[in-house]
């Protein structure tokens, strides 16, 4: 036994020394960033006028709003809004608001007001990011001492009632995506409700609205512009950065859900930021800040230029970069107190010190000030910021078309060429083994393990099974049953490994989960560039389908299609986005997609159940399966299942 541990143990020591990069990971990155890449230098192609520009960009507002909030209907009259507090300092006023922006949705902000001064006043909105209102009491303060109106918006997280940003960052939420939910939609729903209510008021100046904000609330800010043509003039703050950059430099660990909705329609930073031209905006960095490094915010802000340049507004898109990392300095405040003096009050003077602020106390700026409401939705929004979907029967081809265009987006128009390449082949226990390897996406490769009977005839057409592997990573305890050499009497199989399954494993320790566990945030940058690593394996599925048509002992109408839990449905989803598949059987499916597997959006249209009822007459069950598919299909075994029927 000392012998055997020594080596086990020089083993890991020399792992830890050198670690093995893993080929399937880099795979992954290299393709995505090629389609990215691809996409950002096609991105305004073809439009040179503004009138092309203008259909581009409602169409791309309206995906944006889709993504976001789904068919929700926005509520023709302002929010309901209770001052709960006023303060008075000598040159302005504070009121602590509670604001219904939906119903039983609170957002909780301060209102600075100048106390000298014409009405009515412009109006800063300032949102937060990952801090509340009380840490940004200096740009309230300043603002309305210099003649604007400033409200300062607690954000979802760290505001008087929380919710987090980081369901899917820390706790792995990832059914968010089969939501379709993300926390940036109840930010913006906040903050356009926030000036529903300002435009209400007397004292302000509707025509003289602007909005900025720092970190997460400068990116809310950059969408909120794009999204809302009330706002005059904004000046996003380390907030936004081009989408390739963020693939390519992989900073996707640096950014919580905040960041972007969850992306089915593939949308850019550039393409998002262009939508707020020819508004006035300037965007706002810091040359050393890591998480928003400065050559992929100006690869933004050029892209961004280019649709300025179509309205000649070149002057209208402004860029102020300041010394220093992620924070909160004077010297970023400066650039965006001036823009805003020249662009609500006129004033084209720099601003070159802030000056004394009078800042108010904490326990001023406190909006609940008899305890915190129990009837509020905020701490489960997430399950209810969609209306569930309604019960609707739809026809196998509706719903093949609606998931198509919707959840299933990222596949390629085009599909690449399978290009297999096979392995010697080698008689065990009666079956002719081959290997074999085709291109699914791009730069992506499927493996696999093709049997057929020994003794097979070459003019034979046989019955075949498509086996999704579920296992994952090279095994070592166990669990490396050899799936090829069951009894399959008379079928040719192809037992594949999908995207991180088996062999492909993105990651060598299938055990650890941390906020920086590389494959978490590859799953989270697949959302980035508008797909899910599941959605990029039911495609893979329909590869490997295509490649069992093309060889000459099958019989491409007789093709069942099996796998266990998660890889089961993929398999069924892709029986119903093929639609020539005759059977698929399911080992212990999950009851919904809620548990996984995750598709972008998909829970807005239907959900495991729903889809597994419309292919009843192909669909077997068998293992634990949830009730509702245990009774729509039931057959108690694999050999049951694999039986034909009558």
């Amino acid at each position: 036994m000392k012998p055997f541990l020594t080596g086990m143990l020089a083993v890991i020591v020399l792992g830890a020394q050198t670690p093995v990069k893993n080929r399937e990971f880099e795979a992954l990155q290299a393709h995505f960033e090629k389609v990215i890449g691809e996409r950002s230098a096609q991105l305004f192609k073809g439009i040179t006028n503004v009138k092309q520009w203008q259909e581009r960009k409602q169409s791309t507002r309206r995906q944006l709003e889709k993504m976001l909030w789904h068919d929700m209907k926005w509520p023709d009259t302002p929010p309901a809004a209770t001052v709960t507090h006023r303060s008075e300092h000598p040159r302005y006023t504070i009121e602590n608001l509670v604001i219904e922006t939906a119903p039983k949705l609170f957002v909780t902000a301060n209102l600075y007001l100048p106390r000298t001064g014409p009405k009515p006043f412009p109006v800063v909105l300032y949102q937060c990011g990952h801090v509340n209102k009380r840490l940004a009491v200096r740009h309230g303060a300043w603002f309305a001492a210099n003649g604007i109106a400033a409200l300062v918006m607690d954000n979802i997280e760290m505001g008087e009632v929380e919710f987090t940003h980081h369901g899917v960052y820390s706790n792995a939420w990832f059914h968010w995506y089969s939501r379709g939910f993300s926390p940036l939609a109840v930010e913006l729903l906040n903050a356009r409700r926030v000036v529903d209510y300002l435009t209400t008021r007397p004292d302000l100046d509707r025509n003289r609205i602007g909005a900025t904000g720092r970190s997460g609330g400068g990116v809310t800010t950059f969408y909120l512009a794009a999204l809302d043509e009330r706002i005059k003039a904004s000046a996003p703050v380390s907030g936004a950065f081009s989408t390739n950059g963020w693939v390519k430099q992989r900073l996707t660990f640096a950014h919580c859900d905040c960041q972007y909705p969850v992306n089915s329609y593939g949308l850019l930073y550039s393409e998002i930021g262009a939508l707020t031209a020819p508004r006035a905006q300037l965007l706002c960095n810091a040359d050393a800040d890591r998480g928003f490094p400065m050559d992929a915010f100006n690869e933004m802000a050029g892209k961004m230029k280019e649709i300025y340049g179509l309205y000649k507004a070149d002057e209208a898109l402004r860029v102020s970069v300041t010394p220093g990392g992620h924070s909160d300095t004077e010297t970023i405040r400066l650039p965006v107190y001036s823009f805003f003096l020249k662009e609500l009050l006129g004033k084209n003077t720099p601003v070159t010190s802030e000056g004394p602020v009078d800042e108010p106390g904490a326990e001023e700026l406190v909006c609940y000030r008899h305890g915190l409401p129990l009837d509020e939705r905020l701490t489960r929004i997430d399950e209810e910021l969609i209306a569930p979907r309604p019960v609707r029967k739809r026809s196998v081809n509706e719903l093949r078309s609606v998931l198509r265009t919707e959840v299933f987006r990222y596949y390629p128009a085009k599909a690449a060429p399978l290009q297999p390449q096979w392995g010697e082949p080698t008689n065990v226990q009666g079956r002719r083994i081959q290997s074999v390897q085709f291109t699914s996406f791009e730069g992506l490769r499927v493996k696999g393990i093709y049997s057929l009977p020994a003794n097979v005839a070459p003019t034979s057409r046989l019955p075949a099974l498509v086996l999704v592997d579920h296992r994952r990573g090279i095994p070592v305890w166990g669990n490396e049953q050899p799936l090829e050499r069951n009894q399959w009497k008379d079928r040719a199989v192809l037992v594949i490994e999908t995207l991180d399954r088996g062999s492909r494993a993105l990651e060598q320790n299938l055990r650890s989960f941390a906020d920086n566990d590389a494959l978490h945030h590859m799953k989270r940058q697949a959302m980035i560039a508008g797909t899910t690593l599941e959605s990029m394996q039911v495609y893979e599925i329909l590869r490997s389908l295509e490649l069992v048509r093309s060889l000459p002992n099958v019989d491409p109408t007789k093709i069942t299609i099996l796998g266990r839990g998660e890889m089961g449905i993929g398999g069924m989803y892709a029986a119903l986005l093929d639609g020539g598949v005759q059977r698929v059987i399911l080992d212990s499916p999950p009851a919904s997609h809620r548990e996984g597997p995750h598709y972008l959006g998909v829970l807005r249209y239907t959900d495991i159940p729903e889809t597994a009822a419309l292919l009843a007459g192909k669909l077997g069950v068998y293992g634990e399966a949830p009730d509702a598919l245990r009774r729509a299909a039931f057959c108690g075994s694999l050999q049951a299942c694999l039986q034909d029927r009558k």
